[in-house]
């Protein structure tokens, strides 16, 4: 899970390498709103999960540690601890 959430971000801000979990979204990689949406769907989409649209508040996404949290409360297990 981890490597596939990490694919994803540095898919959508065009990194090299993984983000750092304090890293923002919109300041740090440059995830606007619309590349937010675009990444929820491929969240969804990877990692086969269905998230609930109270958990898609922008407000509680706003570092790359927000998403992991997110993701591990639907599929679980993996840490999201560097």
């Amino acid at each position: 899970m981890l490597e596939q959430i990490n694919d994803i971000l540095m898919e959508m801000a065009f990194l090299d390498e993984p983000p750092d979990y304090e890293d923002t979204l919109k300041e740090d990689l440059g995830i606007d709103s619309l590349r937010m949406v675009e990444l929820i769907v491929s969240l969804e989409d990877c990692l086969d999960i269905t998230l609930e649209e109270s958990d898609l508040n922008p407000a509680n996404m706003k570092t790359v540690r927000d998403i992991f949290t997110l993701v591990n409360k639907y599929i679980g297990g993996e840490t999201s601890e560097k």
